[in-house]
């Protein structure tokens, strides 16, 4: 009777004394431990079969038998022990890793991006803690490595390794660790296999360096009412070539800042001259302790911007064919304005967290930050630039050559599209050319940067006392791109009020205390605080305010409308508009002489000005009449007639703003057209010139007149925007 044969054991293991002295995993590795790795019985069936016919995504689990210490020559050190989450997978079609491309998209991108038919990933997801060395090294100055992504359930390494689908799983398997690399060793891209990838998750803090590059994606169109500025839009988009995307202005900057959170850092290799460095924001895990830890964004510097005068001349050329000139004329005070902008985005955005901190937070995907090439022909630079990664020192790694950042990768991309230049054409329906109407505007640049074409009545009113300088401004304006060039009816027309203060602490103050006019709002509220701030620590700075209404505000605006030029017997409206305007003398001018006063007290003063009896007609705020003509016994209760009979007559220019108003925005009754609109214009900035006044502060009634036209359009909602600038504030209400 012959013997029964015992079949031997299969071997599911490798030992990492079986790898060749060039093996990361056996070069690296501390003293004299040899660890080995056990796959899960999983395997058996596949494990002497070719790569290629094994199910797609199988997958098992390794135990680890004998713990081992590693140590990269940048100091980070990595640790496995036998309690390790980690396993083995294979991957014959399809990606290995999946990434968002940005902040704001979904995990779309995939490495690797083309197929590898007859081939084959052996993925190892190794969970190895991380630590700095005991040398501190690789946490120079508290930035760098600090350690493992704590309670998440992605494991800290994850190697993918290329091989023929002909081979063995078992030959496969000792090949992938064999050519293991530790992504923080800086000699991984040149010992990694064509085809490779390799990805570590890690909790660090980076030195990021970013160039932010502002651009014009479209332009604005403003005019005095709303019918006028839908044909200045007509206008424009037959006139001009509307950007499409981003057009580059010349205008840059380098935002450098410090950035704490969890990482996910991924080496791939094309070929021998060709790899990359992607450095990511880690996955969050629903289960993993790391969700509820924001990003800490801490900013190294505040940068300037520069313009490039050359570069803005074309860039607004390719818009509109001949006023780059103008512009670039402007372009060192543009330069401030950006710079304004940029401070205010790093203030309000990076610094308080809302994007690169809050945002961040939310995803949920792996997100890029920055796409790097590595310099495989020189390894002295990509020693020195791995050296610096590993310190925290992302910058300077890029400064040392190398690893070369890929143009408008990640967050790079993200900022250039959020730093954008308004281009702004005032009246423009008004010419029949181009060349007539860029012959005849001046630029002007906003304190947030923005830049204005002004032609002919677009001024608005400005007036001038001993340095000081006030303005008020009143119009529509409409946005345009390439996409909705098409769509001219379409367009939202917004209506616009602007008041600035420079040089006058009193009369920016009052700036400040305009906007409290509106009912409570928490927005208000910042932006007033904001404001006032501003002028207690900058009595001699520039302080504006812009009140963007859109039509469900404005449509708010009425007034008492007169029926063939003659004013209706119902003047309820009026008198309600009125009381507003005199309210918010009250509060905001401290005017105690006209507390007493009412809109009754205003008609009697008007028909007696009109009519010298006083005994007939119907008050008449478009007829000032002879206000000389009102008899002393009118004045007999006040203590100073004078300042009375100024304010009444400035109430009567404020009901007609609201009558203007509402006829520029189209809702009176009586039809419109661009040439209406500026007759109607011009009587507007007739009765806001009369607000405004040289003298002391307290006779100039365009800020109540502002705070009153902002209480009557009672807004539902309310967002600011708050920019400085050099020695200047800009607050943005929208109101809706």
């Amino acid at each position: 009777m012959s013997a029964t044969l015992t079949p031997p054991s299969l071997d599911l293991s490798i030992s990492t004394a079986d790898l060749t002295n060039a093996s990361q995993l056996k070069r690296l590795i501390q003293g004299s431990a040899i660890p080995t790795f056990t796959f899960g019985a999983q395997m058996a069936p596949f494990w002497s079969a070719p790569v290629q016919s094994i199910p797609n995504g199988s997958s098992a689990a390794i135990t680890i038998s004998g713990s081992g210490n590693w140590k990269t020559a940048t100091n980070i050190g990595f640790a496995l022990t036998g309690s390790a989450q980690c396993q083995l997978k294979v991957v014959t079609e399809g990606p290995v890793l999946k990434y968002a491309p940005d902040l704001a998209s979904q995990p779309t991108s995939e490495l690797p991006g083309t197929p590898y038919p007859g081939s084959a990933y052996i993925v190892l997801s190794l969970d190895f803690q991380i630590s700095a060395g005991a040398s501190a090294s690789g946490n120079v100055n508290g930035f760098g490595i600090s350690g493992k992504v704590q309670g998440s359930e992605d494991t800290s390494v994850v190697f993918c390794h290329l091989v023929s689908g002909r081979q063995t799983l078992r030959d496969a398997v000792e090949d992938a660790f064999g050519r293991f690399v530790f992504p923080f060793e800086p000699s991984c891209a040149t010992d990694m296999m064509t085809g490779d990838v390799a990805q570590v998750n890690f909790n660090g803090s980076l030195g990021f360096s970013v160039d932010v590059s502002y651009g014009i994606e479209n332009v604005s169109f403003s005019a005095p009412g709303v019918g006028s500025v839908l044909d200045s839009v007509t206008k424009g988009a037959a006139q001009f070539t509307l950007p499409s995307g981003k057009v580059d202005i010349g205008a840059d900057a380098t935002l450098s800042y410090t950035h704490s959170d969890d990482f996910t850092a991924v080496v791939q290799k094309l070929d021998a001259d060709q790899a990359f460095l992607y450095l990511m924001r880690s996955h969050k895990n629903d289960a993993g302790g790391g969700l509820t830890v924001s990003a800490t964004v801490t900013i190294t510097n505040s940068p300037g911007v520069t313009v490039n005068a050359q570069k803005v001349q074309q860039a607004v050329n390719s818009i509109t064919g001949i006023g780059g000139e103008q512009v670039a004329a402007a372009s060192s005070e543009l330069a401030q304005g950006l710079s304004g902008k940029l401070n205010a985005w790093i203030n309000d955005t990076v610094a308080k967290g809302a994007s690169l901190g809050l945002a961040w937070d939310r995803q949920h995907a792996t997100s890029m930050l920055f796409k790097y090439e590595i310099s495989l022909g020189n390894t002295a630079l990509v020693n020195q630039s791995w050296t610096a990664l590993c310190s925290g020192n992302l910058r300077g790694a890029v400064a040392l050559g190398g690893l070369l950042p890929e143009p408008g990768s990640g967050i790079s991309s993200q900022l250039s599209h959020s730093f954008t230049v308004s281009l702004q054409f005032f009246n423009l329906f008004s010419v029949s050319s181009k060349s007539i109407y860029f012959t005849k505007t001046y630029v002007t640049v906003t304190q947030n940067g923005d830049l204005r074409y002004m032609y002919d009545i677009g001024k608005g009113s400005e007036t001038d006392l001993n340095k000081a300088k006030r303005t008020c401004l009143i119009h529509f304006t409409a946005t345009v791109d390439e996409a909705s060039a098409g769509t001219v009816s379409e367009a939202t027309v917004n209506l616009e009020l602007e008041l600035s203060a420079v040089n006058d602490s009193r009369a920016a103050g009052r700036i400040g205390d305009v906007v409290g006019l509106i009912a409570p709002n928490k927005q208000v509220n910042i932006a007033q605080k904001a404001m006032q701030a501003f002028v207690a620590t900058n009595p001699s700075g520039t302080l504006d305010l812009v009140c963007v209404l859109t039509p469900a505000a404005y449509g708010r605006l009425s007034c008492s409308e007169y029926i063939a030029n003659k004013p209706p017997a119902n003047q309820q409206q009026d008198s309600e508009n009125w009381s507003l305007f005199h309210n918010a003398c009250v509060s905001l001018l401290n005017l105690e002489f006209v507390k007493t006063l009412t809109y009754g007290d205003w008609q009697r003063f008007n028909l007696l000005c009109n009519y010298p009896e006083g005994v007939s007609g119907t008050p008449n705020r478009r007829s000032v009449g002879n206000p000389q003509a009102v008899p002393p016994s009118f004045w007999s209760n006040s203590s100073a007639p004078a300042l009375i009979e100024y304010f009444l007559l400035n109430t009567a220019d404020f009901m007609n703003l609201c009558d203007d108003l509402h006829q520029l925005a189209g809702l009176s009754s009586a039809p419109t057209n661009s040439t209406q609109d500026t007759t109607t214009y011009q009587k507007l900035l007739t009765s806001l010139l009369k607000l405004i006044v040289n003298r002391d502060v307290n006779s100039d009634y365009s800020k109540p007149a502002i705070g009153a036209l902002l209480a009557l359009a009672n807004p539902q909602g309310v967002t600011n925007k708050i920019v400085p600038s050099n020695n200047g504030l800009t607050c943005t209400l929208t109101l809706s």
